[in-house]
């Protein structure tokens, strides 16, 4: 009977743990959706206010001045690490970690093969702290990304002289719309791992 009561009290203890841990990934990930859902909202608003007033021009400039600032800013606001990412990313900071690059990697396959892609997240442990990780893909869903995004040849001169001039290692042109861009990359700490 005792060893009944220490197995049932085990198994009680168990459950509980796996409920806690399924709550705090819970928490975890509606965190890390705001977070993407705020930085998107933002940077949309912005370029899309940028482009009514100068089209392409407008939405490089505010690229190379804004994008980085204002997502540190989401960052700080939503109380996490997040920053946009791609294989083939316009500005060096970003360049996806190995993380990231196997995620998208994965997607990028999948996308080809005509399969749905979505979020993902994940427990990590990097230079040994336990991390949450979560990545939402970008895609080119609208034309406009186009004028900036697209075939080379098509890209305006004024476009791609800013371009150059902004990023001259840039290798984020080529694409046609609805194909992967990148991601939203979010990294989140949970205050217990903290202490």
């Amino acid at each position: 009977m005792r060893r009944m009561g220490w197995f049932l009290g085990s198994l009680g203890l168990l459950l509980t743990a796996s409920i806690g841990q399924q709550t705090l990934e819970e928490t975890l990930r509606a965190r890390a959706r705001a977070a993407a859902d705020a930085l998107f909202t933002q940077l949309l608003g912005r370029l899309t206010q940028e482009y009514q007033q100068g089209g392409a021009v407008r939405g490089v400039q505010v690229c190379a001045e804004v994008a980085q600032s204002l997502t540190r800013q989401v960052g700080r606001e939503q109380g996490v690490a997040i920053r946009r990412v791609s294989l083939k990313n316009r500005n060096p900071r970003n360049a996806p970690d190995s993380w990231e690059r196997q995620v998208l990697l994965r997607w990028q396959r999948d996308s080809r093969a005509g399969r749905p892609i979505g979020e993902v997240a994940q427990w990590r442990t990097e230079k040994g702290q336990r991390v949450y990780r979560y990545m939402r893909p970008i895609t080119l869903a609208m034309p406009l990304c186009l004028e900036c995004h697209g075939d080379p040849k098509t890209i305006q001169p004024e476009v791609r002289r800013l371009i150059r001039q902004n990023y001259p290692d840039d290798k984020a042109t080529g694409y046609k719309q609805g194909e992967l861009r990148g991601a939203f990359s979010v990294t989140i700490i949970p205050k217990e791992a903290q202490q």
